[in-house]
């Protein structure tokens, strides 16, 4: 049947959340240490004790990504209390930099317009809250390509839960089999999306693809480059 929409995943697939996110750390320590004396090294430990709390805490939701609760949580092990004005500027510095260092993937904007000129629907399916991920489309400059979005805030549960898909296909009012979800995680976006019925894309990173045991996080198709979801169209 051919295809009416492409659902993608948003972060480390239309742009790479590593290196703006590495560079987001770097400069948020910075900020830190005009408050309190922290290695960087210290403060990146703290940080990822705090994200693995919140995200057990948290599990499945919109707010187990939140980063002002990393940070508020950080300085409540550091200080041993809540400290707003410090929490709050951490968290601004933070996504400021980290929007000013995002890098869409190579030929993503010529992918994203050869499927608007084909007459297709775009959708971004993405965990986090949707403020941020509005902001992200308003930098990366694509906002104009894309029709719908569907965060894990929104919908109440994250990736791979079906209602993240669902909600997508009910924007677009179209069936499972009218559309491609392309994502960079196996069980995130190809579990959740090939458990609903939808054609799965998934687009190969840095790491090392292996075949999953599991049939139902192997995708229909692996690409290297975004451009090559022109040809499954």
């Amino acid at each position: 049947m051919m295809k009416k929409a492409v659902l993608f995943d948003l972060d480390n697939t239309l742009y790479d959340y590593d290196p703006a996110h590495k560079k987001a750390l770097k400069q948020t320590h910075k900020i830190l240490k005009k408050h309190i004396k922290i290695s960087f090294k210290r403060f990146l430990k703290l940080y990822d004790v705090s994200k693995a709390e919140i995200h057990k805490e948290l599990s499945g939701t919109a707010s187990a990504h939140n980063r002002i609760l990393y940070f508020q949580r950080l300085i409540e092990k550091t200080e041993n209390t809540v400290v707003p004005n410090i929490i709050l500027e951490l968290y601004d510095t933070y996504w400021n930099t980290f929007l000013k260092s995002m890098k869409l993937r190579k030929n993503a904007v010529f992918t994203l317009k050869k499927l608007k000129e084909k007459g297709l629907k775009i959708v971004i399916v993405s965990d986090l809250t949707t403020r941020i991920q509005l902001r992200k489309l308003k930098k990366l400059k694509i906002a104009d390509y894309i029709d719908f979005l569907v965060t894990s805030e929104e919908a109440g549960s994250e990736k791979p839960h079906s209602i993240m898909f669902l909600l997508a296909l009910n924007k677009l009012k179209i069936l499972p089999k009218e559309a491609l979800m392309v994502g960079d995680n196996v069980v995130a976006d190809i579990e959740g999306a090939n458990a609903v019925g939808l054609d799965t894309v998934l687009i190969k990173n840095k790491k090392p693809l292996r075949k999953q045991k599991e049939d139902y996080r192997n995708p229909n198709h692996v690409i290297k480059e975004i451009d090559e979801v022109l040809d499954l169209i």
